[in-house]
């Protein structure tokens, strides 16, 4: 799968693909991480992130990226990988997304 690109200007969604139950998914809390490669989650990073559906159907955790938000790379570029943590008390799944490039 090739690597998805955004402008470093862009204000958008970027999401990742969770498999599951949509209707079970949807009711648990979901937050990501958006990190540059080859960084690690850490516990204060995590912020509130939502549901969606991609254009063929799939359930994904999606959060804005972009100027003024909470993951704005507009002054570093570069490739970035985006972490989903699911509370699914009492477990706490995370998920690596595919890695992005911020150019």
């Amino acid at each position: 799968m090739p690597v998805r690109e955004y402008p470093r200007e862009s204000k958008e969604y970027l999401d990742v693909a969770v498999d599951g139950p949509p209707d079970v998914l949807t009711g648990l809390g979901v937050e990501m991480q958006v990190c540059l490669y080859p960084a690690r989650p850490t516990e204060a990073g995590w912020k509130e992130a939502g549901w969606g559906e991609d254009e063929d159907g799939q359930t994904v955790a999606q959060i804005l990226i972009g100027p003024g938000t909470n993951f704005d790379f507009s002054a570093a570029p570069g490739t970035y990988v985006p972490f989903v943590r699911i509370d699914a008390s009492p477990e706490e799944p995370v998920i690596e997304g595919r890695p992005v490039k911020i150019d």
